[in-house]
């Protein structure tokens, strides 16, 4: 039965109204108006199987042997009937160790689950074994762990590091090709292998002078050249995919073209999204660039509209307003004055803007971010972003897009349907249909998802109409945080490449 058909059940047997306990809803949603996932499925076609936090080669190393060190024990011990929870309990053991020792050996470390991890820093000993245990493990492995789903899990296997082992779910071997590796990386660690801890399924107890010898011995910055030759052919090699294999080649391309000797990731994504006469050496530039620059146009039109989104929130602090008002004060806070055109066509589908994605998603980013905001600044960098989404929108729409998510496309086919109406009646508009409606449709149907499911019980929506206009819900009292570009991956592919040692060096 569902919530809606329990309610419902309820509501028929009551006889006479009668007093409930407040609601326990908390506020929240981090995608205000469903813009992001579109951004996603365009880093698919730039940088597939990566993602923002496996950044670094060693710990695939690392859960690729203890799923071999798994078969070792069953072959040296001669263990019959070893179950999967028992193989997966060894391998979640080795990979916390590996998390503590490094936190220990590199205290700023990047691994992911560093605050679920400050227990141990301090304990001279810990007992992997019993519920204490079981519950860190639970937690690691959905999510604070490296091989967690949101960290290095997803990319082991679909970067070829593990294979899964038919008829064992959940339980997996490492690719045999990878055996001259892990010969080398356990012959490096040799020396510590009859601790218990890598000998035995079942509870082992660690201590914190052990983890701190075996930090130094497999430490994440201690890479291999065999280990950089192997993370290569599956990043962007010869055993990486075509798409992943041409977005590598443009990261590398970027960096040459640069011709200097450390640019930052920043101006690596700048140049990925040039036009070729902006390269030094057009010829430099692959064409699946075309894509990286639409993936940029895409975060630029999202975070245009979620800081229109968040601009119009503080503005709604003040009480409630028509979209009218709304669309006047945007325009005053640009101080635009009586120096507007008669029509929007001249104003923003029809400018001549040119130049970056990258460099007006900054600017948009750094007036959200600038304390105290400008508004004259900010209203102007949104008006920016707007105006450059309209003019790079594609000219056909991409198979994964949904009509409910606003592509860009049908964004510009609206703009065009209203690019004869005067600015503020243009705004209106744009008001209304793209953040308001939007934001109902996400917010009011997120929640009935997540009521149909029992989950979480969350007050997405910030704005609704009342007899003054707009207003904010009850218990938004603030602007909340500011919205941020989504990640791109590329932070991950650069420090990857740059382990990798693939990138031409310039300079000293």
């Amino acid at each position: 039965m569902s919530s809606l058909e329990e309610l419902l059940l309820e509501t028929s047997q009551q006889l006479e109204a009668r007093p409930v306990a407040a609601a326990k809803m908390g506020m929240g949603g981090v995608d205000p108006l469903g813009l992001r996932q579109i951004n996603f499925e365009l880093m698919d076609q730039v940088l597939p199987d990566l993602n923002n936090v496996a950044r670094h080669i060693r710990p695939y190393i690392v859960m690729a042997w203890a799923w071999r060190r798994v078969r070792t024990i069953v072959k040296t011990s001669g263990l019959i009937g070893a179950n999967a929870e028992q193989m997966r309990d060894f391998v979640d053991r080795i990979e916390a160790i590996y998390a503590w020792s490094q936190f220990l050996h590199q205290p700023q470390s990047d691994l992911p689950g560093r605050q679920a991890m400050q227990e141990l820093m301090t304990a001279p000993k810990y007992h992997f074994g019993g519920a204490q245990w079981a519950a860190r493990r639970d937690m690691r492995r959905e999510s604070t762990g490296i091989i967690s789903p949101l960290n290095y899990g997803p990319s082991l296997r679909t970067l070829g590091w593990l294979l899964p082992v038919e008829s064992a779910a959940g339980v997996f071997q490492p690719d045999p090709a990878l055996d001259p590796v892990l010969d080398e990386f356990e012959s490096a660690i040799r020396t510590e292998l009859a601790h218990e801890a890598f000998n035995k399924f079942g509870p082992v107890t660690v201590s914190r002078e052990d983890a701190v010898r075996w930090g130094a011995l497999w430490s994440l910055d201690d890479v291999t050249e065999v280990e950089r030759e192997v993370m290569y052919a599956r990043l962007g090699g010869d055993l990486a995919s075509s798409v992943r294999s041409r977005g590598i080649a443009l990261l590398a391309a970027a960096h040459e073209d640069w011709a200097l000797a450390k640019p930052t990731a920043d101006a690596l994504r700048t140049r990925m999204a040039d036009l070729p006469a902006a390269w030094r050496d057009p010829a430099l530039r692959p064409e699946i660039s075309n894509q990286w620059r639409e993936l940029q146009v895409r975060q630029l039109f999202r975070l245009t509209l979620e800081g229109l989104f968040y601009w119009t929130v503080g503005t709604l602090l003040g009480g409630p307003m028509t979209t009218q008002q709304i669309a006047r004060t945007f325009l005053d806070e640009l101080s635009a004055g009586t120096d507007l055109p008669i029509s929007a066509e001249n104003w923003v589908t029809g400018a001549g803007l040119v130049g970056n994605p990258v460099t007006f998603l900054r600017d948009i980013q750094t007036e959200l971010q600038r304390r105290p905001r400008d508004a004259t600044l900010l209203a102007n960098a949104l008006l920016r972003g707007l105006t450059f989404s309209m003019i790079e929108a594609p000219k056909e729409a991409h198979r994964f897009e949904s009509a409910d998510r606003l592509p860009l496309l049908r964004a510009r086919k609206d703009a065009d349907a209203w690019k004869h109406l005067p600015p503020k009646d243009f705004l209106v508009r744009l008001i209304e249909s793209w953040i308001m409606a939007q934001h109902a449709y996400w917010a009011v149907g997120r929640g009935l998802a997540d009521a149909r499911t029992r989950g979480k019980q969350i007050m997405r929506l910030r704005i609704v109409m009342d007899e003054g206009g707009w207003t904010l819900t009850p218990g938004t009292t603030t602007t909340g945080n500011p919205p941020q570009p989504t990640p791109d991956r590329l932070d991950t592919a650069y420090s990857l490449m740059a382990e990798c040692h693939r990138f031409v060096e310039i300079g000293p």
